[in-house]
C-alpha cells in the first residue's frame, strides 16, 4: 500500500491539478493526503482530473479564506474509508482493507502558521490519541520544526522546538 503526503499549495487553477496527478501517478498512491489546498470545496471534475479515478473517493476539511484545505482520498478497490474528525487543523479517517480486513488510523495535518495558534494545533492532536488502539499514521505539514538543525535560516524559536518535541515524545511518535 502507497500512503502519499504533499502540501500541495493550492488547487486553484487547472495547471496545478496535472502536476498534482502526475505526482500522484508516478507513486501509485492507494491514499493521498494534501495539504493547503486553498480551497472551500472539490468539485467532481477537478477530483477526477487529479486522481484519475484511481483515488475515487475523498474527504476534505475546507480552507478557511485562503488559508488550509486539507483533503484525503482513497482507492475504494483496496480501502473502505469512514470520516472519523475533521477539526481545523486535521482531518481523521480509519481505514480498513477490502482483503485482508486490516485496520488503521489516518489523520492528515496542516498546521498553523501563527505561533499564537500552536498550542492549540497540538492540544487537539494530542486529543485522537486517547481515542484509538489500531495503528495510527499521521502526515502533513505540521509548521514545525523538531530540532535546532531543522531550521536552515533566520534564529530557531526554541519554544516552538520544544512543543513540537514534547509532542512527539509524549505521543510515542516518530519522525
Amino acid at each position: 500500500m502507497n500512503i502519499v503526503s504533499w502540501n500541495v499549495r493550492g488547487l486553484g487553477r487547472p495547471a496545478k491539478w496535472f502536476l498534482d496527478k502526475d505526482f500522484l501517478s508516478l507513486h501509485f498512491a492507494d491514499v493521498c493526503c494534501l495539504q493547503e489546498s486553498k480551497l472551500e470545496g472539490i468539485p467532481q471534475a477537478m477530483w477526477r482530473a487529479i486522481s484519475r479515478q484511481r483515488l475515487n473517493q475523498l474527504l476534505f476539511c475546507p480552507a478557511l479564506g485562503s488559508a488550509g484545505g486539507i483533503i484525503i482520498g482513497w482507492n475504494d478497490a483496496c480501502l473502505n474509508g469512514r470520516l472519523v474528525q475533521a477539526e481545523e487543523f486535521s482531518l481523521m479517517v480509519d481505514f480498513c482493507s477490502t482483503s485482508e480486513q486490516f485496520r488503521w488510523r489516518c489523520t492528515s495535518v496542516y498546521g498553523p502558521t501563527v505561533r499564537s495558534r500552536k498550542r492549540e494545533f497540538w492540544a487537539e492532536l494530542r486529543g485522537y490519541v486517547a481515542n484509538s488502539n489500531i495503528p495510527w499514521v499521521i502526515c502533513g505539514d505540521f509548521n514545525a520544526i523538531f530540532s535546532v538543525g531543522d531550521k536552515t535560516t533566520g534564529t530557531p524559536n526554541l519554544v516552538d522546538i520544544s512543543q513540537a518535541c514534547s509532542f512527539m515524545n509524549n505521543l510515542g511518535l516518530q519522525e
